[in-house]
């Protein structure tokens, strides 16, 4: 996938590992297998892909600190690549402006 500022590729384990700290249990995210995908660090969002067989993308907002409250952190979740990509592309044309 060619990532379109201000997304840029990041496949980085220390992601995945801060994803596992920050989730509770209870969170739709706990427990599910990602790999990191890329990063926004001017938001620091990060584009995970769910190891769950749906081809499922989700870009979530670390809060960098464990997390009690399910809610935290925030996520945008995309049903496929293509889904994504039509939000990376208006995050690209924001950014541009």
């Amino acid at each position: 996938m060619k990532f379109l500022a201000p997304w840029y590729e990041k496949k980085d384990a220390a992601l995945v590992a801060e994803l596992k700290r920050e989730v509770p249990k209870g969170h739709t995210l706990h427990g599910i297998p990602v790999t990191a995908l890329g990063y926004r660090d001017d938001k620091d969002d990060v584009l995970f892909a769910l190891q769950d067989g749906t081809g499922r993308l989700a870009a979530v907002h670390l809060t960098f600190q464990v997390e009690t409250d399910v809610r935290w952190p925030t996520f945008s979740m995309f049903a496929s690549e293509a889904e994504w990509i039509e939000k990376m592309q208006a995050d690209h044309a924001e950014f541009e402006a």
